[in-house]
């Protein structure tokens, strides 16, 4: 079963890459000029992805405890999903240009990396 929840936090994850990602590197200019993307990253965007990161791990944590008998974690669980799902799509809304969702993606898959799972 913990290989399910590997599945399940790896779908999680490409869901949201997948959600805030656009294809383009770079945006084009009309005489043709294109304008390079900042490498600097903003503080509440940083601060409301590692939200949505801590959510989605105690989404997953709380969904190991069924294992262990919690009859209520799977509720729990789901209500974290829920509060990650509503963030997500704030946070699509707020962060609406392709340097905006790049930044959104380094940051997500960075704080993914510190996401901390009970044993």
């Amino acid at each position: 079963m913990k290989m399910g929840k590997q599945f399940l936090f790896a779908g999680l994850s490409v869901c949201v890459l997948l959600f805030m990602i656009r294809c383009s590197s770079d945006t084009s200019l009309e005489n043709g000029q294109k304008v390079q993307k900042s490498s600097i990253i903003k503080l509440d965007l940083k601060e409301e992805v590692e939200k949505l990161v801590d959510l989605h791990c105690k989404a997953i944590n709380v969904l190991r405890k069924v294992e262990e008998g919690d009859r209520t974690a799977l509720n729990r669980s789901n209500a974290y999903r829920k509060k990650a799902d509503k963030l997500a799509k704030q946070l699509q809304q707020k962060y609406t240009s392709p340097e905006e969702q790049e930044q959104f993606s380094t940051v997500y898959q960075a704080a993914l990396v510190n996401c901390p799972y009970e044993q």
